[in-house]
């Protein structure tokens, strides 16, 4: 689950709740771990954020191979 912060807010930022951090209005958070869905759900219930979902990029262009010719010596 991701969330977009609307307003800054300060709240926990690890599991124990014992230390904490501003969330900053536009940044975006990927909430992987049980504890940051249940604290990103209490932020989008109060409209201090909104689910979003980030597309990335599924495929990639291959590089070109570059081939270095090498130098040879003139006759002459």
């Amino acid at each position: 689950m991701k969330i977009k912060m609307l307003a800054d807010t300060e709240a926990s930022c690890n599991i124990s709740g014992n230390a904490t951090r501003v969330y900053k209005n536009n940044e975006i958070i990927d909430c992987t771990e049980q504890w940051q869905i249940e604290l990103g759900n209490n932020f989008v219930n109060s409209n201090l954020a909104m689910e979003v979902k980030v597309d990335s990029p599924t495929e990639t262009k291959a590089k070109k191979k570059v081939t270095k010719k090498k130098a040879t010596k003139s006759k002459g």
